[in-house]
């Protein structure tokens, strides 16, 4: 089962992607900043995050985009994240392979799992947390 993570620090969502910019059957890559307090009072550059949105049919998955086999991005091209078939995410270096629920079915890493993240939708935005 994926690991559920929650990098919100302050709980507010994070907007992530206009629903209308998704399209079913098709990925997205996004990579936001994270703000928390000790960041803003330091002056060092904020922590990025690196995401692979998913819209699969009726659902919307979001997870990190970091293989579990060495923590790699997954794509080589922006936004080419999907098998030819688009039924499962590919990781181009190793060739893992990831059903919907993010659990790796096929390459090095068998068994483990992509980090997914909780989200929700706020005014035809989809919010991260």
């Amino acid at each position: 089962m994926p690991s559920k993570d929650s990098t919100n620090i302050t709980g507010n969502p994070i907007p992530l992607i206009a629903l209308d910019d998704l399209t079913a059957g098709e990925t997205k890559g996004v990579e936001i900043e994270l703000d928390d307090v000790a960041t803003k009072f330091s002056g060092k550059e904020g922590k990025r995050l690196n995401l692979i949105i998913w819209h699969q049919g009726n659902e919307i998955r979001v997870f990190k985009n970091a293989c579990p086999h060495i923590g790699l991005p997954l794509e080589t091209f922006p936004n080419r994240f999907l098998t030819v078939d688009k039924k499962h995410l590919i990781c181009s270096a190793h060739a893992a392979t990831f059903d919907h629920s993010g659990t790796c079915i096929a390459g090095p890493c068998p068994g483990k799992s992509l980090t997914e993240y909780k989200t929700t939708t706020l005014d035809g935005w989809l919010m991260l947390g």
